[in-house]
């Protein structure tokens, strides 16, 4: 029986041309797959390293700059936006329908929203960092001005407000630390692909 070809609609996602984000982008490291339907915006401010992948749906409006390391996946729907800079570490997992802002309208003092001019309103762009071997799981929000530590965890729906430690696990609103994780395996396995 012969396959009936799916529409477009349905079909698997499919990639952008390597030498389109090699010419586009400020860095583009090797076997680095990006599919289609996602917003890279401006691409002359994002750096992407060797062998990360950013799926379909997710959008990173760059403000500042956003730099990802190596290995990085960033799933469905995620996004990075309030323009100011974010660093995502290798090996770090930016799960479904994440959030990462980096800035945002201040309540007092201006009006909101970019609808009106600039020197009315007041914005305060800031950073978000996120550690190498990081997970973020699905629908977590990370607020401006925050460091997540190397290999901590937010778990699905939580609100990062402050600093996370390195290698903990944080679940609940509000946050709290609800255990740790044994680095050792995990950066012996990283050190088999750079050996």
């Amino acid at each position: 029986m012969t396959p009936i070809p799916l529409p477009k609609e349905l079909s698997p996602g499919t990639l952008l041309d390597p030498s389109l984000l090699a010419s586009t982008l400020r860095h583009c490291g090797q076997g680095v797959r990006v599919y289609h339907g996602c917003r890279l915006v401006p691409p002359d401010r994002i750096s992407i390293g060797a062998f990360s992948q950013i799926d379909e749906g997710v959008r990173i409006f760059a403000g500042e700059g956003v730099s990802i390391g190596r290995h990085v996946h960033l799933a469905f729907d995620s996004t990075i936006s309030g323009g100011g800079s974010c660093e995502i570490a290798d090996f770090a997992g930016i799960s479904a329908g994440v959030r990462i802002i980096t800035g945002s309208e201040e309540i007092q003092g201006g009006l909101t929203n970019p609808t009106v001019p600039a020197h009315l309103r007041r914005v305060s762009r800031s950073f978000v960092r996120i550690g190498a071997h990081a997970l973020l799981f699905t629908h977590a929000v990370v607020l401006p001005g925050v460091t997540i530590g190397e290999g901590a965890v937010v778990s699905a729906g939580a609100i990062v407000h402050r600093d996370l430690k390195p290698w903990s696990i944080y679940a609940g609103n509000p946050l709290v630390c609800v255990g740790t994780r044994d680095p050792t395996p995990i950066l012996a396995a990283a050190a088999l692909l750079d050996g």
